[in-house]
């Protein structure tokens, strides 16, 4: 069982793994900094995220280079070489496998980006999870901070326990 802890230190190394560039963290630092065997931190954060340390790196960089090709006019090989693609060939190829095309044809497609599911939402997922009842259900899915809330017939607002 994962508990609240080990989720939070499992999302701030997630964190360090997606936004650190340089130097990066080693998967045997992160898993120290998580209390946990280099192995164990693997196969949790596996379980948790649905990739591997080195895969969730990987795919935000990804991420980073697709969006900096969209938001630049840097040349890729720049973009790679920048985010610590070392092997281009290689950055162009994993660019590829992950969204479809080389970056030159994606920068001139000009795709909209989509946010990664992050760890407040899986926080939200787990808390759903555990709720019982529908309206502790709704307490959990915004951790209390605001009272449930229905669009009533003219439009508005109403609390959740309005008897509208």
């Amino acid at each position: 069982m994962i508990t609240p802890d080990l989720l939070r230190r499992m999302c701030h190394a997630r964190s360090r793994l997606q936004f650190e560039l340089e130097p990066p963290a080693s998967v045997a630092q992160l898993a120290r900094e998580a209390g946990l065997s280099t192995s164990h931190f693997i196969t949790q954060f596996s379980a948790l995220f649905g990739q591997t340390p080195l895969q969730c790196r990987t795919r935000a960089r990804l991420e980073r280079a697709r969006e900096w090709l969209l938001a630049s006019n840097e040349p890729a090989t720049q973009i790679g070489l920048a985010l610590g693609f070392d092997n281009l060939g290689s950055f162009s190829r994993l660019f590829t496998r992950h969204f479809g095309m080389p970056p030159r044809v994606y920068r001139r497609t000009a795709e909209p980006c989509v946010a990664p599911l992050g760890c407040v939402a899986l926080m939200n997922q787990a808390n759903q999870a555990r709720a019982g009842d529908d309206e502790a259900q709704q307490q959990h899915l915004n951790f209390g901070e605001v009272a449930p809330r229905k669009v009533g017939q003219d439009g508005g607002l109403t609390s959740h326990s309005s008897p509208h």
